[in-house]
């Protein structure tokens, strides 16, 4: 389960690369796809799980009314910071396993899948029950989940430019058993004008989504996946993808479309 401790891990790893990681998250949000997402769909109210330091949220408020979601009382913080007074987003401390909106909403997105610090499968379902109950009849789930093939994953290094400095950033994926779960180690190193470098590094344990059972884990949870890619190109998902990103929507139960029907 993913208990008061396995909370206590993900927020201190969190709180531990916080002075890196707003710069990593400004190269690594991908606003134009998740924009490009509200503009297509237009959604009425948006959600977005593990909303960090808030930069997707705030770009989506301009779409619709949007509510972001985290578990680390500090990004959120620093976050309310950036937008204290705009009325078409706020930001709520919550865990992703609990449904705490009355209100549905047309699209619910996971940009750099939270979901992946849910390493029981029993957590993982209950997090996926929490999205269908939260979707509207017309809305979608768009995750932008961890894909790892089966096998050490080590990409190459990072550097990003400041107005202060440089920020690199190393990271290794090494598996643990059998079950999509891997070991991820990160190395941030930032060099700035007249300071000496200052290092830190850090580690979390991850589940990663396996392709073959993904369809089949969103249907027991009461969600259609619609489409697969594997890139944010909207290309289909294929042997030679880097990623995965999945589009789902609620599933129709029988009892409803049998109502509807008559």
């Amino acid at each position: 389960m993913w208990d008061r401790e396995r909370v206590d891990d993900v927020r201190a790893y969190y709180e531990k690369i916080l002075p890196f990681y707003e710069k990593e998250s400004i190269a690594c949000a991908h606003l134009d796809f998740w924009i490009g997402l509200a503009r297509r769909w237009r959604p009425g109210r948006i959600l977005e799980i593990g909303a960090g330091l808030g930069r997707i949220t705030e770009a989506l408020s301009r779409q619709a009314p949007s509510v972001g979601i985290d578990i680390s009382l500090e990004m959120l913080y620093l976050a309310s910071r950036r937008f204290p007074d705009r009325a078409r987003a706020c930001l709520v401390a919550a865990d992703m396993r609990r449904g705490v909106f009355a209100c549905p909403f047309d699209l619910i997105l996971a940009p750099n899948d939270p979901f992946c610090h849910l390493t029981s499968a029993l957590d993982r379902r209950q997090a996926l029950r929490v999205v269908a109950d939260q979707l509207s009849a017309r809305g979608r789930f768009v995750l932008d989940g961890l894909y790892r093939k089966r096998k050490g994953f080590e990409p190459p290094g990072r550097r990003i430019r400041h107005e202060r400095g440089v920020l690199e950033i190393s990271e290794t994926w090494l598996p643990i058993g059998s079950r999509q779960l891997w070991r991820a180690r990160y190395r941030y190193r930032e060099r700035r004008t007249g300071e000496s470098a200052r290092t830190v590094e850090a580690s979390f344990v991850a589940r990663a989504w396996d392709p073959r059972e993904l369809r089949r884990e969103f249907a027991s949870c009461g969600l259609t996946v619609e489409q697969i890619w594997g890139d944010f190109e909207h290309r289909p998902f294929g042997g030679d993808s880097t990623r995965i990103i999945v589009v789902a929507r609620r599933a129709i139960r029988r009892g409803t479309l049998s109502r509807s029907r008559r």
